[in-house]
């Protein structure tokens, strides 16, 4: 075949569509060994087949056509109904499958089509065709082999993107050059003044819009992982003589295409496991009154600002107590660590390396290796594993992954004059410890720092230590700021110099040299231009015990005594109006987010909702509760979005176990204040006043703020 104009196109697309229809082909043949006479499925399968086929016969694979074409002959006794497919015929087409995929990948790679010989494949569809299903002489994917996993290149390399997508981010584009322009002219003028800040916050929220419409350029459902998985399921239960169902609830979540890619072998591993371990051969089933086909769950869902993803069996459980005798057998715990070590924490003991319960290795299992690959490429994606198992009803692991690792919110904190990031996705709270405070609450417990914290002993890391630039316990005179971190079933606290803004973090990998280091999970470039580390917490997480030891290692946690009514608090410095400041308990704050406009519903009676990670996130206009005047509501909602075009400045606080979004003009600083107010009133959303960082400030009354809006968020009086 000559050169022609385009052609390298026309390749293209026939990859592409040609590798999309085998993927439906062993999808859907898959489903026909459940409904082997569904009329629907066959005629499916048809046209995936016969459009194969067509194409290949026009640019010229002969070969390939022909398989389509033996193909074609033998589902078309099925669908006049003079043909069942059985297991052995189902294992003829997948065979099938596995030989289109290889010959494209063949094409890809060089241009030709492969010079393979498929007289034996031909002979066994011949032969399927016959009355009475053909012997099949060995397996099709041999016990503990997995299915074609896919190209790693090529194809594999691109992303389809939805084209209203991108005109969307066109028109983006165009709001961004404009914001230029206005910037420059701004920035040419002897006095910029207030058109530079106004230019500012408009590029700044065109910006947050580009940014999140080019984030969902990568975003892929993690179904295109699951897709291999039915079949890897069903050659895995016929090599181990069971009987297994994949059930797939949630395909269409999305996950950036990265992370979609690194959740293959953790996934696999599990359901390696289940298959396995987990679920018992049909006999062993029956006596336990289960139906003899186990059933295997995967789930995908939005929780938290995070992908939960539960991969759940209805086997027989993890036998607890055979994993304490195993710990103890290989040395990792002592007989009387092993009694009194919690089941959650137990049950956390399969993931360690080597660790397995299997009394004889096979090809599938036995060498402790599976659940260290799951845990260590979870954690590598800054994700967590939980395990949760009831004997005699199954197991479930929750795999919780962020959305995307390219850009982050992050908390920036100083050790010795140096910044460093913390990834929000693990932080609980912070910390400030007076020095007083910080020489009782603070105390060391077997060579290790403690703080008591709310009557329970935290353990701590000092980050100074850790880095090898100070001493393992600072100075105490100093006080002390800490940074409350959570880490699957682990937490600890982070001991830093002070801490500062948030912010929304580019990660950009390590350099090949420094990858080993634990305590890293890569690098950003902040706004002034200065390179920042970022920490790993799960890195740092795993230089203390659990909680737990470090409550053991005393007989009773000593009650945390009242705090002094002038202590110092952190405060979030919000501008509200246009001159009005007032200050959020940082305490109170969960997270600051841009919410776009589009996303804010207007219920009845004025009442606001924003659609907020999978769920409805009540919101409060501070500066219309502050206001209060007639007509306030309306005047004020035209101008803030005027002010900040389509999106909401939103501090996203806590109160009574409820999330609330607090609205305001612009999210300012952090500060510490003391916390004695200089001026009180009786304002409504104000507790009173005081001067921070020369600015008259208000302290903002949450509660009263939030009861103005939503009283039915708070228990207890009406508002």
């Amino acid at each position: 075949m000559g050169e022609t104009p385009g052609w390298d196109d026309v390749m293209r697309e026939f990859l592409v569509e040609s590798r999309e229809h085998v993927q439906s082909i062993e999808a859907t043949v898959l489903e026909l060994e459940a409904q082997p006479g569904s009329q629907p499925l066959l005629a499916q399968l048809f046209r995936s087949l016969h459009t194969v086929k067509g194409t290949c016969g026009f640019l010229g694979f002969t070969r390939l056509e022909a398989l389509m074409h033996a193909s074609e002959e033998m589902l078309g006794l099925a669908r006049d109904r003079r043909l069942v497919l059985d297991r052995e015929r189902v294992s003829t087409l997948l065979a099938l499958a596995d030989a289109a995929r290889a010959a494209l990948e063949h094409i890809e790679a060089t241009g030709l089509e492969p010079a393979v010989d498929h007289s034996a494949l031909l002979a066994r569809m011949a032969g399927a065709a016959a009355s009475a299903p053909v012997e099949v002489s060995e397996p099709l994917t041999p016990p503990g082999a997995l299915p074609w996993r896919g190209a790693a290149t090529g194809v594999d390399s691109k992303l389809r993107v939805d084209v209203a997508l991108l005109d969307r981010l066109m028109n983006l584009m165009g709001e961004l050059v404009l914001a230029r322009n206005r910037i420059l002219q701004c920035a040419a003028s002897p006095t910029p003044g207030a058109e530079l800040m106004t230019a500012s916050q408009r590029l700044d929220a065109v910006t947050t819009q580009v940014q999140q419409v080019v984030m969902k350029t990568r975003l892929q459902p993690v179904g295109q992982v699951w897709n291999r998985f039915p079949r890897l399921v069903r050659e895995l239960a016929h090599g181990c003589g069971k009987q297994v169902r994949l059930q797939l609830h949630g395909a269409d979540t999305e996950l950036d295409k990265t992370l979609v890619e690194a959740l293959h072998d953790p996934l696999t591993h599990l359901l390696r496991n289940a298959v396995d371990h987990g679920v018992e051969t049909p006999e062993q089933r029956r006596e336990a009154g289960k139906p003899p086909v186990g059933c295997l769950t995967l789930s995908a869902s939005h929780e938290g600002g995070l992908v939960h993803l539960g991969m759940s069996d209805d086997g027989a459980g993890i036998d607890v107590q055979r994993v304490r005798q195993v710990a103890v057998q290989r040395g990792l715990l002592t007989a009387d660590q092993a009694a009194r070590l919690p089941e959650a924490e137990a049950l956390m003991l399969i993931f360690m390396p080597g660790f397995s319960t299997a009394e004889r290795v096979t090809s599938l299992s036995g060498r402790g290796v599976g659940m260290d690959v799951v845990r260590t490429q979870v954690e590598r994606i800054g994700g967590t594993v939980e395990v949760h198992s009831r004997p005699g009803q199954g197991t479930t692991f929750t795999l919780k992954i962020p959305l995307t690792l390219a850009i982050i919110p992050a908390l920036l904190v100083t050790c010795r004059g140096d910044r460093y990031a913390l990834p929000q996705a693990s932080l609980r709270e912070v910390v400030w410890l007076e020095p007083a405070q910080a020489r009782r609450d603070i105390t060391r417990i077997q060579g290790a720092c403690v703080l008591r914290l709310r009557g329970e002993l935290l353990p701590l890391v000092v980050l100074a230590a850790e880095l090898g630039v100070g001493p393992a316990t600072p100075d105490l005179d100093d006080g002390a700021t800490v940074v409350v971190l959570q880490t699957g079933e682990r937490t600890f606290g982070l001991w830093v110099d002070a801490i500062h803004d948030t912010e929304e973090i580019v990660v950009k990998p390590l350099w090949k040299h420094l990858k080993g280091l634990a305590c890293y999970a890569g690098a950003t470039v902040l706004g002034d231009g200065r390179v920042a580390l970022i920490l790993d917490a799960m890195g740092l997480g795993r230089r203390v015990g659990t909680a737990s030891e470090a409550q053991a290692a005393i007989p009773e946690a000593v009650p945390e005594a009242p705090r002094p009514e002038d202590a110092r608090e952190r405060v979030l410095l919000c501008r509200t109006g246009a001159e009005g400041r007032v200050a959020i308990p940082l305490s109170r704050v969960a997270r600051l987010e841009e919410l776009p406009a589009s996303d804010v519903e207007r219920l009845s009676g004025g009442m606001e909702m924003a659609r907020y990670h999978g769920q409805l996130l009540p919101l409060v206009r501070v500066a219309t509760v502050l206001e209060a005047r007639p007509g306030a509501t309306e005047r004020l909602t035209q101008n803030l979005q005027v002010a900040i075009g389509e999106s909401l400045s939103v501090v996203v606080a806590t109160y009574e176990g409820t999330r609330v979004g607090l609205v305001v003009d612009a999210i300012l600083d952090v500060a510490e204040v003391e916390l004695a107010l200089q001026r009180e009133t009786r304002r409504r959303g104000v507790l009173g006043s005081m001067v921070v960082q020369s600015r008259a400030t208000e302290f903002l009354d949450v509660e009263g703020t939030v009861r103005a809006v939503h009283p039915e968020l708070l228990t207890g009086g009406a508002p």
